[in-house]
C-alpha cells in the first residue's frame, strides 16, 4: 500500500533550498499522467497511468493576500 492510499491530507515540508519545487513538480507530473517522464523508474510500473487527476498549484510567492477577492 502506497502513501496515497493511506490517508487524506499530507503536509510536505523541507528546509529552504532543498528541492521543494522539484519534488512538487514530480508529484504534479505523476498525477497528470506524464508516463514518458518516468520511463525506467519505479513509478512507471507502480502507477496507474490510465487515471489522470486535476492538479491545483497555488503560489504565495507574489505577496500577502488580505482577502479572498484579491486571489482572483
Amino acid at each position: 500500500m502506497g502513501l496515497f492510499e493511506l490517508g487524506n491530507y499530507y503536509f510536505l515540508s523541507r528546509p529552504r533550498r532543498f528541492g521543494k519545487s522539484l519534488f512538487l513538480d514530480t508529484l504534479k507530473d505523476l498525477f497528470e499522467g506524464h508516463q514518458a517522464l518516468f520511463t525506467g523508474l519505479a513509478a512507471e510500473a507502480r502507477w496507474d497511468w490510465s487515471v489522470k487527476y486535476p492538479v491545483l498549484r497555488i503560489s504565495f510567492g507574489a505577496g500577502v493576500v488580505h482577502s479572498r477577492e484579491t486571489l482572483g
